[in-house]
């Protein structure tokens, strides 16, 4: 959501209106695509992917979403793509002092949220911080790829499930769905039941899906969004390939190593070139 503008207009009593204008965004929640029908995987994982770098922006200002969900995702398609928007803040809980002049709290014991998309800390009332959103953008993600929820059933049974099941394999939850392994593999993680398992960015979030897109062997510049030659890391990434054509494979390695650090866009480079063993 971007605020266009902001500011304080006094009235002929004295009083002081605050108006905010934002600008009207058309499109379709993304819960109305999931009911529309099976997602294929690729876009499944660029949808999720904007969605992380709402996330990441929200998180870095300081603050947490904690409603993260797809009746809470925009999509709207300008010039045939698709753009992919976060909304409803009505949750938020801010970390940052100073972000804002009053900041919604929250009490220590008290569940704020949608429960199907609550981590396991968020239902049992726990301090939270960032990677309880990143779990919500895994059953985001879990849903995208199966239709599915991982843990479905009256509330009382969700909210156990969320606590103690393990979450379903969505390969075998939704075959037809051909999700690969290494997808399947981003997603499990992103659910898992502590925090420390989990991802501990969005950035590393997005990183490990761009890893395992390059694993499914089915690297599609539009879902990697590869960068052109005069981007971050470009320089880097062409000494990568060079090392890697006179068969010196630890520059190489270091090369894309250094590219990635740059630009993420370039990391499947360097995960393809550190599966060349030394001996090769």
């Amino acid at each position: 959501m971007r605020v266009l503008d902001f500011g304080e207009e006094p009235t002929e009593s004295g009083e002081t209106i605050i108006f905010v204008v934002m600008p009207l965004v058309s499109g379709v929640a993304l819960r109305g695509l999931i009911l529309d029908g099976a997602l294929p995987w690729r876009r499944s994982v660029d949808l999720v992917r904007q969605l992380l770098a709402g996330v990441g922006a929200i998180h870095r200002a300081g603050a947490l979403h904690r409603d993260l969900k797809p009746n809470n995702c925009l999509v709207s398609r300008e010039d045939g793509v698709e753009h992919l928007r976060v909304l409803d803040f009505g949750l938020a809980k801010v970390l940052r002092p100073g972000l804002l002049s009053r900041a919604p709290g929250s009490r220590t014991g008290v569940f704020c949220g949608t429960l199907a998309y609550a981590a396991p800390e968020q239902v049992l009332g726990l301090p939270l911080d960032v990677r309880a959103d990143l779990y919500a953008v895994g059953v985001i993600l879990f849903e995208l790829l199966t239709r599915r929820l991982p843990f479905t059933g009256s509330d009382y049974a969700v909210l156990r499930a969320i606590v103690e099941t393990l979450a379903p394999s969505p390969r075998e939850l939704a075959p037809a769905a051909n999700v690969p392994s290494p997808i399947e593999a981003v997603v499990l993680r992103a659910l898992a039941k502590e925090p420390g398992d989990r991802y501990s960015s969005a950035d590393e979030f997005d990183r490990a899906l761009v890893e395992a897109v390059a694993f499914a062997g089915d690297v599609d510049a539009a879902t990697l969004r590869p960068c052109p030659a005069a981007h971050k890391g470009a320089d880097e990434a062409e000494a990568s390939l060079a090392a890697w054509t006179c068969f010196d494979y630890e520059i190489a390695r270091d090369q894309a190593a250094r590219a990635a650090e740059l630009n993420r866009a370039w990391s499947p480079l360097a995960l393809l070139m550190s599966l060349v063993p030394d001996d090769a």
